[in-house]
């Protein structure tokens, strides 16, 4: 039998679900809420109220859960107020301190409770969910989207980033080789390959985009493939160019929690529209 490992990714998920649609709650709230969930997920030391059981109302017996699992909730429940998806009911009298035995929801918090997209917080659920997306996923790319994650879980929001725009560029690199491969022109072919050996990233990501952009006008690209890149490869170079700007330059020192969590947010649907690309370009070899 293999012994459950409560952590704060591992409990972060289930979180998100009991949560979903509720509005402004106590803790005895947010754990009979979390323990439905759990429950419902088999997961062992929930134990329900029976009807000879003193138990002030409450559904579940939150004292006969396992030590580190009553931890785990309660750390998932300040990492709520420390993200600024919950805050403490404001006082009715300015002179008084905000109530902390409630809590409000906040805007945010409702975005993130109702989203179903994947959160870097949650690192296991959020490699599944990109590896769905991209089965044959670039082990190099794979490699630096684990360490983006495990910085961010960090708050090494520098890290994270820097991670992640390594992961954007060599997607970038694969879709210009694809392009590549995919010319007829000689002189376009000859100028991808000068970008690409020089490793001129702005002037490169230009030219792969309008290669693409021209041949979808051209209709030499299907729309189904080419619907949204310029979307997609747009957030792809965004990651770069933090990489390169804001998370390694002195000067700039500009990379947050929230700029970071949007593009790591993005990057499966980005990496997998530039994988959508890639494949048609390869399987079309001077097709544009």
């Amino acid at each position: 039998m293999t012994l459950q490992t409560y952590t704060l990714s591992w409990i972060l998920p289930f979180v998100r679900q009991s949560l979903k649609g509720v509005g402004n709650f106590e803790y005895r709230n947010y754990v009979q809420g979390l323990w439905t969930t759990l429950e419902k997920a088999q997961v062992s030391g929930v134990v329900r109220a029976t009807p000879y059981q003193p138990h002030l109302g409450q559904v579940f017996l939150f004292d006969q859960a396992p030590h580190e699992l009553r931890t785990v909730a309660t750390e998932a429940f300040f990492y709520l107020f420390h993200n600024g998806y919950t805050t403490p009911e404001p006082p009715n009298n300015f002179l008084n301190h905000p109530n902390f035995n409630r809590y409000y929801v906040t805007r945010r918090g409702l975005e993130w409770f109702n989203g179903v997209e994947p959160f870097p917080e949650e690192a296991d659920g959020y490699m599944r969910f990109l590896c769905e997306r991209v089965p044959n996923i670039d082990p190099i790319i794979r490699q630096y989207t684990v360490e983006a994650l495990a910085a961010f879980e960090r708050q090494a929001y520098f890290a994270a980033a820097v991670m992640l725009g390594a992961a954007s560029e060599k997607a970038l690199y694969l879709l210009a080789e694809s392009v590549l491969c995919s010319f007829k022109d000689a002189r376009k072919h000859e100028k991808l390959k000068a970008l690409s050996d020089r490793r001129k990233l702005s002037e490169l990501f230009e030219y792969v985009r309008n290669a693409i952009q021209d041949a979808a006008k051209s209709k030499l690209l299907p729309y189904a493939d080419s619907e949204g890149s310029t979307t997609h490869l747009m957030s792809l170079f965004e990651a770069i160019r933090m990489q390169r700007n804001d998370a390694v330059h002195p000067m700039n020192a500009t990379v947050s929690a929230d700029s970071v969590r949007l593009l790591i947010r993005s990057f499966p649907y980005s990496l997998s529209k530039s994988e959508e690309l890639r494949a048609w370009l390869i399987s079309h070899p001077k097709g544009i």
